[in-house]
């Protein structure tokens, strides 16, 4: 149950971009070239809406997230810029406000799961969210490749599957300076569209996060 949010208004979870959705490579990439430079973003921050889907339940937000190497700004906020949920996470605390409440942990994810009933991969998150596969997961391609599917298995990501879409260039600050954003070989293929599944369980019924992401910028 989303206990933290039981104010929102529940919606499908459909996403529907306000933006024109970017092309992609014309030509394929250099995979191993592609994930070190993705892997070299460690500072960056998105902008677009995100989809819950728990059972029965749904709700579907605007999503702002602030990434520093591991520390991050995770805000939800409704249709009107209302603040719903803010999560706010560093090496030595975690919290999150939600329905006129803060709630603090030192573990983000045993932090959401408490406040909201949503189990969410975090750590592993802040890879995948960038198309970038971690050690022991296991991902197909897509005709440029690019990382299309991934299957995690890493200890502790309980089996989550992911789906990618909608690749777009990103360059980050250093690269953006004189550089020809004409050249593939410049800049790193991000994802704009992510779909997160947990698959149902004897404890909890099948999750789902769709996000559709408008921005990326690379700091």
């Amino acid at each position: 149950m989303l206990r933290a949010i039981t104010l929102l208004i529940l919606t499908g979870v459909f996403l529907s971009a306000c933006t024109t959705a970017p092309k992609g490579p014309e030509h394929a990439v250099n995979l191993t070239s592609q994930l070190e430079k993705v892997a070299e973003i460690r500072h960056w921050q998105m902008r677009g809406k995100i989809a819950f889907r728990q059972g029965n339940e749904a709700a579907s937000l605007n999503l702002v997230w602030k990434n520093d190497s591991g520390d991050f700004d995770f805000r939800l906020s409704n249709f009107l810029g209302v603040s719903m949920v803010d999560l706010n996470v560093t090496s030595k605390q975690s919290s999150l406000t939600a329905d006129g409440e803060t709630y603090y942990d030192a573990d983000p994810e045993l932090l959401i799961y408490k406040t909201t009933g949503i189990v969410i991969p975090v750590a592993p998150l802040l890879s995948w969210v960038k198309g970038l596969p971690l050690k022991d997961d296991t991902f197909t391609l897509t005709d440029k490749g690019l990382v299309n599917t991934l299957e995690s298995g890493c200890m502790g990501c309980s089996n989550w599957s992911v789906k990618y879409g909608q690749y777009g260039k990103v360059y980050t600050d250093e690269a953006s300076k004189g550089a020809d954003k004409g050249n593939e070989e410049n800049g790193a293929w991000l994802p704009h569209s992510i779909t997160l599944t947990q698959a149902e369980t004897p404890l909890a019924p099948q999750t789902q996060l769709k996000i559709k992401i408008y921005e990326w910028l690379a700091l």
